[in-house]
């Protein structure tokens, strides 16, 4: 990633672009297109689609000389550079073992689908809180999840922002994942649904410390593009971009400033002796609450 923001940074001059590797299968190229946006492009001896359209954030453009057909995307705003470079190098991933022009151009359409969604909604930065959030539920899902289950059945076990009030669920049992300051005694409960289930689930709390923006730590960027590049198939990785469009998040530079180190993992048995709050325990008349849980007196509960 770092090396395709410096190919950008490298080139000058308006309609200049430079290949991305000489080793790559198919004729892909970045740069500044004619009106000095930043630009990705493939030329190849494809049938150009007449329904392609652009998106608010990025510009789609096709083009014929004599000897090949040129695809190009372009940015439409520079606020949104480190999507479109992360969009860039999806292209090039997806791309690397194809040599037929015609498989090639339809895997970049399908990446552009796949993305557009993105680029077109309107973005909101997420806060810390939901930034750490993320985090734990993102390095669940690698270093837990996908070794568990595979790839494939883990990131359909992820429930996002979906109304299942549980952030994985497969077969009969669940996850609800929180990430908490590393030194914290206690994780916040947000609903009476969260931990109320009739099958045992756990609890999963992932302990991480601040650390400066100069530190190699975790990053949630680095650590989603992560992911991204290690699925092999086109429909894990739409599954795993619409997990998290789903929890507001796009690719963005400013979370950059956001590093930690990963202190500890801890999974506590969520069964019928478990301390919790849920419907069942409360007044019809409370509809919405939220606890804080000592996680200090939860030994009897560690797996």
């Amino acid at each position: 990633m770092e090396k395709i923001k410096e190919r950008f940074l490298d080139i000058e001059g308006k309609n200049t672009f430079t290949r991305i590797n000489p080793s790559h299968i198919i004729d892909l190229y970045v740069g500044h297109d004619e009106q000095g946006r930043y630009a990705i492009k493939y030329r190849g001896n494809f049938k150009p689609e007449s329904s392609i359209k652009s998106v608010a954030g990025i510009a789609v453009n096709q083009y014929k000389n004599e000897d090949f057909n040129t695809l190009q995307f372009s940015l439409m705003h520079n606020d949104n550079k480190e999507l479109f470079f992360t969009f860039c190098e999806d292209i090039i991933e997806a791309t690397r073992s194809i040599a037929d022009n015609r498989n090639a151009y339809k895997t970049i359409l399908d990446r552009y689908y796949s993305w557009k969604k993105m680029f077109s909604t309107p973005k909101k930065l997420l806060s810390e809180s939901e930034i750490m959030g993320l985090i734990g539920e993102l390095l669940f899902l690698r270093d837990y999840l996908f070794e568990k289950y595979g790839k494939g059945e883990a990131l359909r076990s992820w429930s996002g922002q979906e109304l299942t009030h549980k952030d994985f669920s497969y077969n009969d049992i669940w996850y609800e994942v929180k990430a908490i300051h590393s030194g914290k005694d206690s994780v916040k409960i947000s609903s009476l649904e969260q931990l109320q289930s009739k099958n045992d689930g756990e609890l999963v709390v992932f302990s991480i410390e601040k650390m400066s923006a100069s530190y190699d730590g975790i990053k949630i960027n680095k650590l989603a593009l992560e992911i991204l590049n290690s699925l092999e198939f086109d429909v894990r990785k739409d599954l795993f971009l619409s997990a998290i469009m789903s929890q507001g998040f796009a690719f963005d530079e400013s979370y950059d400033e956001f590093v930690y180190e990963l202190v500890s993992m801890t999974r506590y048995l969520v069964n019928s002796d478990f301390p919790k709050l849920t419907r069942n325990d409360v007044n019809d008349a409370i509809i919405k609450a939220q606890y804080d849980l000592s996680l200090a007196i939860l030994n009897n509960f560690l797996i």
